[in-house]
């Protein structure tokens, strides 16, 4: 390929980025980003870097690299959301950009590889990414993981050793930036496996430089678990056992094909059928299944792209099968690393159908070009449409709810949504649906109790919540719990429940604090003071705590301390 005409293709990939994600610049804080980037008070110092490394990130995360570079952002731009839209716009189109180069060296021809690239810049599954600020902060992981698989390919068919170097130093970068680098060693079986000459003894040969992948793989996971006492993202199955997972899992993988193939009905949250038992649509799926597994056997001797496009597509989806439990049983951005095997089997076949010898040379290339531009051009306005649907939250979860009337975690949201607007009938209609789809929704059941406290209904909340506890013990409902008891004058047992708070997750700052006001309101001001400085050492630049200790200080007549805390206070609330 001529240089000229490369540079050329990488300044159209350039150029569609920043065209169709162009409107997201008017976007907000949404969905998780409030809870990811605003609430996110440990980012806002770059002196935290070095606890990244050995502390749980916020909401129970191990990706260090990502939260440097949360803290390297909000240095740079605070809470302007143009600077967060503008990194999540980067990064997709530098991964965009390696997704060209990675063809270029896979595919015979620069018509697939470039048109695959754009497919995979507009596609509509990537808003997921893309559109949400803090899903663009995982594809930094993402970018390393495509970085660490392009230099291997170059130290495949060139034996150039340098790329071996970088792509050992890049996955291990990517480890730490993101769990579903885990993949890349497998990835890198793949290829060897593809494009071995096809001989099964190239590949065990070969296999001799992959001790260092699973060495920095196993010494990840020794961190990982040390750090956060886990390996997968959640604690427990919410889906039930194994027989139950791998099902329901059948179907879901179905449904990936096919709005990847059709994306117009695009949702941030899923209804997830659990299949307990061979059903009409688990035998479907699994019928399904076969036959593309009886492809892919048939394409590795004459069609090694579409092996290894195929293979691509559900080793990257290995990290969201839940073998190990996840938050999101399904979710558009599981289809970010396992799109890039999408749109190169699609381009690759259409490629070879047009190609078949009954289709007239002139025929072919009006027709290919027909299909390919529809494809660009749908994809695109659809991306666009999707792109304006994450300005805020109402429209979001809006769209999310009436698109999936069933899914109990898109009531839920929406309640959380109403519930933040002051709407609260609105939000108990929210609330109680998504408990009717699905009574085993714990969130549910804490937010319709912390709704009832909101209201002044301490009793019917601490009901609620209970319920939730029941069902999954977490950090936030133990404390609301305690204040919830605090408001029923029942100190004693407030003490109880913030400090199982804190027992719970011991890093977080609003227990400590919560817990330092129910000591003050009880006079037991020794144990208020500890627990407010306790709180204050976690995380100093929480107004709420300053503006606490400000008060304890002016009751204990230590006016110059009350009023230092006060003006940092309110220092800290016009941030």
């Amino acid at each position: 390929m001529k240089f000229k005409t490369k540079h050329f293709h990488i300044l159209l990939i350039v150029l569609f980025t920043f065209v169709i994600y162009s409107n997201t610049f008017f976007n907000g804080f949404v969905f998780d980003d409030e809870f990811f980037i605003v609430d996110n008070f440990e980012m806002r110092s770059l002196k935290n870097i070095p606890s990244y490394f050995s502390e749980p990130s916020v909401g129970n995360l191990y990706r260090p690299v990502r939260s440097v570079l949360y803290s390297v952002t909000f240095f740079f731009w605070k809470l302007n959301p143009f600077g967060y839209h503008l990194n999540a716009i980067i990064l997709h189109l530098l991964i965009s950009v390696v997704v060209y180069l990675i063809l270029s060296e896979l595919v015979s021809g620069k018509r697939i590889s470039l048109i695959a690239s754009l497919l995979f810049v507009v596609h509509p599954i990537h808003t997921a990414r893309v559109a949400n600020m803090t899903g663009g902060f995982d594809l930094l992981g993402i970018l390393f993981l495509f970085l660490a698989f392009y230099n291997y390919i170059l130290f495949r068919k060139y034996g150039n050793k340098k790329a071996f170097v970088y792509s050992i130093i890049l996955f291990v970068i990517g480890l730490f930036s993101s769990e579903e680098v885990v993949v890349f060693p497998i990835l890198a079986l793949l290829y060897d496996f593809c494009f071995s000459g096809g001989k099964i003894s190239n590949v065990f040969r070969k296999l001799k430089s992959f001790w260092v992948y699973i060495v920095s793989l196993l010494f990840y996971f020794a961190i990982r678990l040390s750090v956060l006492g886990q390996i997968g993202r959640a604690e427990v199955y919410f889906l039930g056992n194994l027989q139950t997972r791998i099902l329901s899992t059948l179907v879901i993988f179905v449904r990936y094909i096919y709005i990847l193939l059709f994306p117009f009905r695009l949702t941030v949250d899923y209804y997830v059928q659990v299949y307990k038992s061979f059903s009409l649509s688990v035998i479907f799926a699994l019928f399904l299944f076969l036959i593309v597994f009886f492809f892919w056997i048939k394409s590795y001797k004459n069609n090694k792209i579409a092996f290894f496009s195929i293979g691509w597509f559900f080793v990257a989806l290995i990290p969201f099968s839940n073998l190990f439990p996840v938050h999101s049983f399904m979710a558009d951005r599981y289809l970010y690393v396992a799109s890039f095997g999408f749109v190169t089997l699609l381009v690759y076949l259409l490629d070879k159908f047009f190609n078949l010898k009954f289709f007239d040379k002139k025929i072919f290339k009006l027709t290919y070009i027909i299909v390919i531009v529809c494809l660009i051009v749908v994809y695109s306005f659809v991306t666009v449409a999707r792109n304006s649907e994450w300005r805020n939250e109402q429209i979001l979860l809006s769209k999310a709810v009436q698109r999936q009337p069933k899914s109990s975690n898109a009531h839920n949201d929406l309640g959380q949504v109403y519930f933040e607007m002051g709407l609260y009938s609105e939000a108990f209609k929210e609330y109680n649906q998504a408990i009717l789809l699905n009574d085993k929704n714990h969130l549910a059941w804490l937010n319709i109790g912390t709704l009832y406290g909101e209201v002044g209904n301490y009793s019917e909340a601490v009901y609620y919540i209970d319920q939730s506890l029941l069902i999954f013990e977490s950090y936030k409902a133990y404390n609301n719990l305690g204040l919830m008891y605090n408001n029923l004058g029942d100190s004693n047992q407030a003490v109880v429940e913030l400090k199982k708070a804190i027992e719970f997750n011991p890093y977080l700052s609003k227990a400590y604090m919560d817990l330092g006001v129910v000591y003050a309101g009880m006079e037991e001001f020794d144990k208020a003071y500890v627990e407010l400085n306790n709180a204050l050492e976690i995380n100093p630049r929480v107004a709420d705590i300053h503006y606490n200790l400000g008060i304890l200080h002016e009751f204990l007549g230590q006016k110059d301390d009350a009023k230092r805390e006060f003006a940092i206070a309110s220092a800290l609330s016009r941030e």
